[in-house]
């Protein structure tokens, strides 16, 4: 059974196969490394859960200001 509620993703931040960090989005069902090297068979630094929509309004706000 699933403890992520839901409309919520997972954050995680792991060690990468080259020694840095990598940022990664995943669910119950998979995941998706977002940034740096890959992670396969590293350690998990940081997991947490967000509400997924929050993410990506704060995303486009982020963008739009980049932009601007």
């Amino acid at each position: 059974m699933s403890e992520l509620k839901p409309g919520n993703v997972y954050i995680e931040v792991s060690h990468n196969q080259l020694g840095g960090l990598s940022l990664c989005v995943s669910n119950d069902s998979g995941g998706y490394r977002i940034a740096g090297a890959k992670v396969g068979g590293c350690e998990t630094l940081e997991s947490f859960e967000v509400d997924a929509e929050e993410l990506i309004a704060q995303i486009r706000e982020h963008m739009a200001e980049s932009a601007a």
